[in-house]
């Protein structure tokens, strides 16, 4: 099982400042497995791992981490990496310099179908970073959660209304109910349909918030809560509807926002501004490639090293840091499916245009120039 540690639920722990979702969220992670459950013990007991989260030290953690997981299991050894290995893994030198616009990535997946219930009444379902989660709904509505996304409904679903709320990316196979439409709300957006499948990517801290039509039919309506024009904005399958949002996020650089709230704890929703938002639709798209991640591929075009960092922080768990801000817009385009993090990184450097170095410390990658 590939970890994946809450840090931000455990900080927050500490500090006494856990919502009651999150602690529904916590204990959901905790009971995983034996192993998380003597993680949780070990984080809880170890004062002194306590000291250096709330000394916000965490940028050096790693030393102190791989001691804590050698009292937990077997020594866990420093990440490592040579181009020897990539190539015996590959099979053939010629099939890693094709990298771009080839297939070599990773992914594990688990199908979780066991639900947290708040006290509010509510059911909380959580895919940690690293994984994606498979969930069916009450009515039979079959939902993928991607790495690092929540779904949240009420326990009366399918009674009165079918409604859900979320965080992060999904994918939705709703089943047909002509008397009760679905509807999702994702940050700034409301979307409405009555059968049908369709993908939404609505992470808080990304500017961004696009929903593809892969068949049926549905309408996405503005939020007027947040100074929006409710017009409602129906869409065709193979069409993409993209909401630019307004205030801070928009104005700052993709990857700073996530390195701020890598942890969650200083995650940041956009300023309110007088400014209309942009929403734009695209026609004619490839519906396939919008959904992949579903299957376990990560693909990318033409997407500058800042936004791929994002991505495979949230594929791997893992956090990237870079020593120059100028390495953020190199650019990719192509596809991980089956390759760690290891290879995925070493097939990168090895396809870039321009030369850099990086180093894996357990889940921190420094990227650096020559």
């Amino acid at each position: 099982m590939k970890l994946s540690i809450p840090w931000d639920l455990f900080l927050k722990s500490f500090r006494g400042e856990l919502s009651t979702l999150e602690v529904a969220e916590l204990e959901h992670w905790r009971n995983v497995s034996v192993l998380t459950q003597n993680i949780y013990d070990e984080i809880m007991e170890d004062e002194k791992f306590k000291e250096v989260l709330l000394s916000g030290k965490w940028e050096n953690h790693s030393i102190e981490w791989e001691k804590l997981l050698t009292v937990i299991k077997p020594s866990v050894p420093r990440i490592s990496f040579t181009r020897k290995y990539l190539y015996r893994v590959a099979g053939v030198a010629a099939v890693m310099l094709l990298l771009i616009g080839t297939s070599f990535g990773l992914l594990y997946e688990y199908t979780l179908l066991k639900k947290n219930q708040s006290p509010e009444g509510f059911t909380y379902i959580y895919s940690p970073r690293g994984q994606r989660t498979r969930v069916i709904l009450p009515d039979g509505t079959k939902v993928w959660l991607n790495a690092e996304s929540s779904l949240r409904y009420a326990v009366s679903y399918n009674k009165i209304n079918r409604q859900v709320f979320l965080k992060g990316e999904a994918f939705f196979k709703v089943e047909k109910n002509s008397t009760k439409p679905f509807l999702v709300y994702a940050n700034e957006i409301k979307v409405k349909v009555y059968g049908t499948s369709f993908n939404i990517k609505a992470f808080p801290n990304e500017r961004y918030i696009e929903t593809t039509l892969i068949e049926g039919k549905l309408s996405i309506t503005p939020d007027e809560k947040k100074g929006n024009k409710a017009e409602e904005i129906f869409l065709s399958p193979k069409e993409k509807c993209i909401y630019e949002r307004t205030g801070d996020i928009a104005n700052l650089d993709a990857k700073e926002v996530k390195n701020t709230s890598t942890t969650n704890n200083n995650q940041r929703e956009p300023d309110q501004t007088n400014e209309e938002p942009k929403i734009s639709v695209t026609k004619d798209i490839n519906p396939e490639s919008e959904v992949l991640w579903k299957e376990g591929k990560l693909v990318f075009k033409d997407e500058t090293f800042g936004e791929l960092a994002i991505k495979l922080e949230r594929w791997y768990d893992v956090r990237i840091h870079f020593n120059d801000v100028k390495m953020k817009n190199y650019k990719f385009t192509g596809a991980f499916d089956k390759e760690t993090i290891n290879q995925a990184m070493e097939g990168l450097r090895l396809s870039s245009e321009r030369s850099y170095r990086y180093d894996i410390v357990f889940r921190d990658i420094y990227i650096k120039s020559k």
